[in-house]
């Protein structure tokens, strides 16, 4: 190339760098509700030119919800602000936060292996799903520590002694058979079923899986009454999900525990919505008035004896306003992305139903709202929303065409599946047909382990033990 051509174009081109408050804003569209509170204290600590203001303490650390509503009439304004209702509670929001599940067992673990097998174990730890089952082959690992597979094994047999039992395990088996063999090992339990129960679960499983408790006599050489107690006793004493009650365990339901929504819409009058933005909003900081009054003073009396303070406080007052307008922001860009979803899925949010869902593009979303689609992207992204029914769904749902057929398989199988039968990825696939949703069967299997919903066999045995 021409030097004096290169030299030209060097010179027109202008490097584009992001200011101080446009960073921030990005960081903090891509944070929940939860997360953004996190930020808003420690900029607290960090910044003595910010504080609370005097009607946030008294809800500190949460700020008083901001609400908008949707109304269907005409006559009315499709976006107004309104005041909470004053039966809201504000209190629910303040409790504390559940455990989590790997860091409980992490805790446990590392406490109980040598310095050279602490990586395996981390590594196994994070497999861990939302169930409490191991995530990944045993071989794999080896092959990413180049260890061999029987120390991979070795530590995950120490894995699966921690608490709460069945963790780490492979499959439903597994899992129960490691809740039996610590009630074994257990002084304090002596229920004389107990051996014919881990004998069942180790020896006659197939049997016992597919319903044929007759031939699980018959295999373990008892009779059929006894073998319903035992059933009784793993009911009662087992769970098919080791990680059922801490936050991380989710399985979809319309019951989701452990979930905090970034966005909660509830019914107002028969035609309405009322949406809630939850998290820390701009009210619920100022700029201190004594820097404040320092930052007039300082501007209007140059000093120069007084450089260090003039600096410390011009800094400070100069971060707190970029917080407050990047908080301002990001609360006027969930407000316009909320009107657009509100008024554009207003069935499917009124309703809850998944067949009046209209899957949309980031890039439609953009265009309805007027912001650029990185915007959008980030702002929509681990954000989760409430519905009136009590469902919390992610904000992604709007994006992604999957969750519409995954919310359709699962109400599929909670009103029509019974105890004597569960629906097979064919059948749900042929069901999604006659509703008009043209789906393969591979495409509902794909859908239904994407959104971990349990295949028909495992429904099965979930519901064989209670």
């Amino acid at each position: 190339m021409n030097p004096l051509r290169a030299s030209a174009q060097a010179q027109v081109k202008v490097r584009v760098q992001a200011s101080p408050g446009l960073k921030l804003l990005m960081r903090m569209l891509e944070l929940n509700a939860q997360e953004l509170e996190q930020l808003l204290t420690q900029e607290l600590e960090e910044n003595p030119a910010l504080e609370w203001s005097e009607d946030a303490k008294a809800v500190m650390p949460i700020s008083p919800p901001t609400f908008v509503s949707f109304e269907t009439s005409e006559s009315e304004d499709a976006f107004e602000e309104s005041p909470p209702d004053e039966e809201g509670d504000s209190s629910e929001w303040l409790a504390v936060p559940p455990l989590q599940l790997k860091e409980h067992v992490r805790s446990q673990l590392l406490l109980s292996l040598p310095p050279d097998q602490q990586p395996i174990a981390e590594y196994l730890v994070e497999c861990l799903d939302e169930r409490g089952y191991l995530n990944v082959e045993i071989e794999e690992v080896a092959m990413q520590f180049n260890r061999s597979p029987e120390e991979v094994e070795q530590v995950l047999r120490q894995l699966q002694r921690c608490d709460p039992p069945g963790v780490g395990a492979r499959n439903l088996q597994e899992c129960l058979l490691i809740q039996l063999e610590a009630l074994l090992e257990s002084p304090s339990n002596h229920h004389p079923l107990l051996p014919i129960a881990y004998r069942l679960v180790k020896e006659a499983w197939r049997p016992f899986a597919s319903g044929r408790l007759d031939r699980v006599a018959k295999r373990l050489k008892v009779d059929e009454q006894t073998i319903q107690q035992v059933l009784q006793l793993i009911r009662e004493e087992l769970r098919p999900y080791p990680a059922e009650g801490f936050s991380d365990y989710f399985l979809p339901s319309k019951e989701t525990p452990a979930l905090e929504p970034d966005i909660i819409i509830r019914y107002k009058k028969p035609t309405g919505l009322c949406v809630e933005l939850r998290g820390p909003t701009p009210e619920t900081l100022r700029l201190s008035r004594s820097y404040a009054e320092q930052y007039l003073i300082m501007r209007q009396h140059a000093n120069p004896t007084n450089g260090e303070e003039r600096e410390h406080v011009f800094q400070y007052v100069s971060r707190a306003r970029i917080f407050l307008q990047a908080l301002q922001q990001r609360q006027q860009t969930l407000k316009r992305i909320v009107e657009v979803l509100v008024q554009r899925q207003f069935p499917f949010l009124f309703t809850g139903d998944p067949r009046f869902l209209q899957p949309m593009t980031r890039a439609e979303l953009a265009e309805a709202t007027g912001l650029h689609r990185s915007t959008v992207g980030r702002a929509v992204r681990n954000k989760w929303l409430q519905l009136p029914n009590g469902s919390i769904v992610p904000l992604e749902i709007f994006f992604d065409a999957s969750y519409r057929v995954a919310m359709l398989i699962q109400q599929l199988i909670e009103e029509q599946e019974d105890e004597t039968h569960c629906l097979t990825d064919a059948e749900i696939a042929q069901k999604l047909t006659e509703m008009g949703i043209q789906v393969a069967r591979r495409t509902v299997s794909k859908y239904r382990n994407r959104h971990r919903i349990l295949s028909s066999r495992w429904r099965e045995r979930a519901r064989l033990i209670g």
